[in-house]
């Protein structure tokens, strides 16, 4: 199945809509309470609340537990890793390269998109 293009952003401000994973609206939704971010609500997905916390343990793609914490590398899609800086709302990683979904690779940063490993691309969240 091929990674479509997305046209939404990552999380940067409360509120804020959740990029979809391969055409479909990704596996950490589902519904469940996802420890994020100071512990304020977030609408995500389908209109679960989405509680944000530093440092917190998170069920990501199809309940993993994963380790959110600063600086962290967190499991976030089918075993990939994730940079997410200093613990920030939106993704800073300053050019790295950062495995997204089922492999696909892309450089979340500075609004730069990026071919993905599935010949897709992505946008990258503006710093």
């Amino acid at each position: 199945m091929a990674l479509r293009r997305l046209g939404a952003m990552a999380p940067r401000r409360l509120g804020a809509m959740a990029p979809r994973c391969l055409g479909a609206i990704a596996p950490w939704c589902l519904g469940a309470l996802v420890p994020w971010c100071h512990g304020a609500l977030v609408p995500w997905c389908h209109g679960a609340m989405v509680p944000r916390c530093h440092g917190s343990m998170a069920p990501r793609c199809h309940g993993a537990t994963v380790p959110w914490r600063h600086g962290a590398l967190v499991s976030w899609c089918h075993g990939a890793t994730v940079p997410w800086c200093l613990g920030a709302m939106a993704p800073r990683s300053h050019g790295a390269l950062v495995p997204w979904c089922h492999g696909a690779t892309v450089t979340w940063c500075h609004g730069a998109m990026v071919p993905s490993g599935l010949g897709a691309t992505v946008h990258g969240y503006p710093t």
